[in-house]
């Protein structure tokens, strides 16, 4: 097989994260791509804890569908986690045979899978010696056994998980591995399942998360000052940086709350430094206001929200694409500030190089739309070429306008020169309050037009900007489909799997949501009868900003699920193929059912 999706669920004690990680690197280290996603569980201790991983020799887009293998060392934790870990006619099944249940009687909501085969595997870890933690070893050795997988590349990534977590002695934990590997030799699973070889890689392949990708761009983008509050799941970015910014002489900041620590990036950005802040859902409700006020005295800063579901505290560890609207809308005034998404963990790095680079130019706050998928998603990623990027910094005055210098000056491009303290003649007020060309508070209505035309205005040219789309597919389908985020990844492949199968159909893949880039999409639209936006979140928000902005076809809908109700490639190929038929009724009367459509 050219790839595989494994899935294995259990206790928060049985080590699911660690066999992931120990996988996930095995494979990277053998040339395969990968992607990891996992789900930690919301508790401090307990509950139910998953990992799946996708592997394949070609670049993987996603996290793949229905899974071909799933381990259960847990029947209660697994089946919470259906919506994550789904088992088809063709999923073999490997559980710990200590639950007592017998192939015909597991539960799973009436599928039959190719085949079910229970395993002794806590009395391996035992008779290994090793506690019945333990069992993510021999979960590893049955699966390097029956799947063909490096064994050595496998086994070393385990020990070294373990030696890294404090175990100086891994004994235990090898002996678990190898007499697991002895018991798949000796009992073979019902249906024979192996990986293609894969092709030696170009370069050295790094496995990383979409937060230390985002991290890592805020850095190479010059970034010298962060300042957040820890929240899941965006921490791990503040974490990165705290480590890392001083070695590049920046600084960071651990603020007391949310508010707090948009307001130190506004003063350091207004000190001149490139900033950024972290944070997702409820922190960046708080943020709100503050990013009001970056707009009107026109300072550049980065804000990435890690959206996970809600409202209010919400799903801290899930997934979903449900901040669209605050993230555009949630400003008084009129207010427009440019919102990005990235496509994937790799793009997360190229996206905040992006925010950046508009930040500083249009002298605006940029916000990240990434979500918890992408941020924690853990994926074998290609090595990064410098030279494909370039940075871009603030718009200073000249000595000759620092004579008489007006910060906010009227110009043709809605841009007027930015100073930073200390820089001899560019001393300026930058309050929240509505201001003149020099800063002064005023009250004037003229005035204010022309500043509310400067700040809207001057983030036009923006939605001219094609590279900020991403596009797949026949030119003159009459199909199509928009995605963003994450499950821009899902429409990839559903669309690749459509054309394959003969279906005339193409994607539009926006990273600027807004301001909406009203020629992008009608140029796309032009050819279409039937256009399905297909996202995460249950009003299916994109769908109703593009009509809000946009002339849309005339059958333009929505399909969504909300929360961590998985999208899969399959459903959209389905979804796709009913697109066809000729019944705009039957093609709503089909999937209703079957997805959230509004």
């Amino acid at each position: 097989m050219r790839g595989l999706v494994i899935g294995i669920a259990g206790a928060s004690s049985d080590g699911i994260t660690a066999a992931g990680e120990s996988l996930i690197n095995a494979f990277a280290q053998e040339g395969y791509f990968a992607t990891l996603s996992t789900n930690p569980g919301t508790q401090i201790r307990g509950g139910d804890v998953f990992c799946r991983v996708r592997v394949s020799t070609d670049p993987v887009l996603n996290s793949g569908g229905l899974l071909d293998l799933a381990v259960v060392l847990d029947w209660e934790n697994f089946s919470q986690l259906s919506g994550e870990l789904s088992v088809g006619p063709e999923t073999v099944v490997v559980y710990d045979r200590r639950s007592g249940l017998t192939a015909s009687a597991l539960p799973l909501g009436g599928v039959r899978p190719a085949a079910a085969v229970a395993v002794p595997v806590a009395e391996i870890a035992i008779h290994a010696g090793a506690p019945t933690q333990a069992r993510e070893s021999v979960v590893l050795g049955l699966l390097s056994a029956w799947l063909r997988l490096p064994q050595k590349r496998v086994l070393e990534a385990l020990v070294s998980r373990h030696k890294a977590g404090g175990d100086p002695s891994p004994k235990t934990y090898q002996k678990a591995f190898a007499d697991a590997v002895a018991y798949a030799k000796e009992h073979p699973l019902g249906r024979a399942i192996a990986l293609d070889p894969a092709a030696p890689p170009e370069g050295k392949r790094r496995v990383a998360d979409g937060n230390e990708m985002c991290a890592r761009a805020a850095l190479f983008s010059g970034c010298k000052f962060f300042s957040g509050y820890p929240i899941t799941p965006a921490s791990e970015i503040m974490q990165y940086l705290q480590r890392e910014i001083w070695k590049y002489g920046g600084s960071c900041l651990q603020a007391e709350d949310e508010i707090a620590a948009a307001a130190a990036v506004i003063g350091a950005s207004y000190a001149g430094t490139k900033a950024m802040t972290a944070t997702s859902g409820p922190g960046f409700s708080l943020q709100t206001e503050v990013l009001g006020l970056a707009s009107a005295v026109e300072l550049p800063m980065v804000c990435v929200n890690v959206q996970r579901g809600g409202p209010s505290t919400g799903m801290p560890t899930t997934q979903e694409q449900a901040d669209l609207f605050a993230a555009t809308f949630s400003s008084h005034g009129d207010t427009v500030r440019p919102v990005l998404a990235p496509t994937s963990v790799a793009d997360s790095f190229d996206v905040t190089v992006e925010a950046f680079n508009i930040a500083e130019q249009y002298q605006t706050p940029v916000v990240v739309l990434t979500d918890r998928e992408l941020a924690q998603c853990k994926a074998v990623l290609e090595p990064i070429e410098p030279s494909q990027f370039r940075v871009v910094d603030r718009l200073e005055p000249t000595k000759a306008e620092l004579k008489r210098y007006a910060r906010f000056q009227i110009t043709d491009a809605g841009i007027s020169p930015i100073s930073h303290p200390g820089m001899r003649g560019g001393n300026y007020l930058a309050a929240g309050l509505e201001h003149d060309e020099k800063g002064a508070p005023t009250a004037s209505g003229e005035i204010h037009a022309q500043m509310t035309r400067k700040r809207l205005n001057k983030l036009n040219p923006l939605k001219l900007r094609k590279d900020l789309f991403l596009f797949e597919g026949d030119l003159d389908a009459h199909i199509g489909l928009v995605s963003w985020g994450n499950v821009s990844g899902i429409a990839r492949e559903a669309v690749r799997m459509a054309r394959a199968k003969g279906v005339k159909v193409k994607l539009l893949v926006p990273r600027l949501l807004y301001p909406v880039a009203e020629t992008i999409y009608e140029d796309f639209f032009a050819t279409l009868r039937r256009c399905v936006v297909v996202e995460q979140s249950h009003q299916g928000q994109l769908h109703r900003l593009l009509r809000m902005w946009t002339q849309t076809p005339r059958e333009f809908m929505s399909v969504s699920k909300s929360g961590a109700n998985r999208i899969t490639p399959e459903e959209i190929v389905r979804l796709i193929q009913a697109m066809e038929q000729p019944a705009t009724d039957r093609f709503r009367s089909h999937y209703c059912d079957l997805l959230n459509v509004i």
